[in-house]
């Protein structure tokens, strides 16, 4: 899970998991439309929408 120390994002390693998309194990962000677990790949298919999830998620509701 990622967190913010002042000013700076940090992103932890987190343990593989089931994507709730595709159901494959991997690393995970919640990056999805309604903030689902997502592995790298389906992140790609909607890039600006995993953008704007990772963006929300690292800088705050106001960033989206």
């Amino acid at each position: 899970m990622s967190h913010r120390i002042g000013n700076i994002a940090v992103i932890c390693e987190t343990p593989d998991a089931r994507c709730e998309f595709c159901k494959k194990i991997g690393e995970l962000r919640p990056y999805g439309p309604k903030g689902e677990s997502i592995c790298f790949d389906c992140a790609q298919k909607d890039p600006k929408t995993t953008e704007r999830q990772m963006m929300k998620h690292l800088f705050g509701e106001n960033q989206a």
